[in-house]
């Protein structure tokens, strides 16, 4: 199987070129032989696998966060043309790994090296915002705003991280702007602090924005959080690390292949964890079923 590893050598504050050395050592334990190239400037990777696939490469690891997972999927889909591509693995050494998380990966180092030396091929659903595609989610309002906020943090990683951002965007940041959500034909307007459009279960490094998501289901989650107070805002954060918020009378959650979202307002969306838009008024998604193969 020819094997290439994507590294981004900045991902998790530097923790993946750290660890860069382990990695060799424990998939060359298992056998597997393989080529590795460093990204060298965002939007880089997604070049470097848009090569490999065509100079034959099997398997395409990323050995990153979600950012830069999301620019090798994205690589990759630029040569789909309605069947399956791939296959695509992760080794999780970013700040948040949710999409990692998504696929099945372990986080831990030695056992996610011999999951991508000897793991199961499994076909995964992608979606699609504004012609780009993505594995884990779309975050509308405030999760996108808290995103922006953590980026500007430099000494912290995974759930830490989001969760100070979370609460300095509670105290600075509160919009609710009117949204109108098409879910498959199925619509309703109401003013949204946040709304995520979801293939995976997690986001923001330990939050289980949509618990009940499959990556191979067919079908998007679009987790809605109606307007409500700063303080009920606090308390509900606690509800998203154990994802036992969608039980809220505030939160509401649909399934659908495609969503429209649209405002008079400003859209702020992220995707995979990467700002996206800052003042849209529209925002179509859709998901692309099985179209991707993964290692995990």
């Amino acid at each position: 199987m020819k094997t290439l590893l994507i590294v981004n050598p900045t991902a998790g504050r530097g923790n993946a070129i750290r660890v860069l050395p382990k990695i060799r050592e424990y998939l060359t334990e298992d056998g597997l032989e393989f080529d590795v190239i460093l990204t060298e400037a965002p939007g880089h990777a997604v070049e470097l696998a848009r090569k490999a696939m065509a100079d034959g490469y099997d398997l395409l690891v990323a050995v990153a966060g979600d950012g830069t997972s999301n620019e090798v999927l994205n690589g990759m889909m630029s040569a789909w043309d309605g069947q399956p591509v791939g296959a695509m693995s992760i080794i999780p050494v970013g700040s948040g790994n949710d999409f990692s998380v998504g696929i099945g990966m372990p986080q831990d180092l030695r056992e996610a090296c011999h999951r991508v030396a000897n793991g199961n091929r499994r076909l995964i659903d992608v979606g699609e915002v504004k012609d780009r595609y993505f594995g884990n989610g779309v975050g509308v309002g405030f999760d996108a705003i808290v995103g922006v906020v953590a980026a500007k943090h430099r000494f912290l990683t995974g759930l830490p991280l989001y969760l100070l951002a979370v609460f300095q965007t509670i105290l600075f940041y509160f919009q609710a702007p009117s949204i109108t959500i098409d879910c498959d034909g199925r619509k309703r307007t109401a003013p949204l602090i946040m709304t995520s459009v979801t293939n995976g279960r997690r986001m923001g490094g330990g939050f289980w924005v949509t618990p009940d998501a499959e990556v191979d289901d067919g079908l998007l989650d679009v987790m809605q959080v109606r307007e409500m107070s700063r303080l009920k805002m606090v308390g509900i954060v606690p509800l998203f690390i154990k994802g036992t918020h969608i039980h809220r009378e505030e939160v509401t959650v649909d399934r659908a292949r495609r969503v429209v979202l649209t405002t008079e307002g400003d859209l702020v969306a992220h995707v995979d964890g990467e700002l996206i838009c800052e003042h849209e008024k529209r925002l179509e998604i859709q998901l692309h079923p099985k179209a991707l193969w993964v290692v995990t």
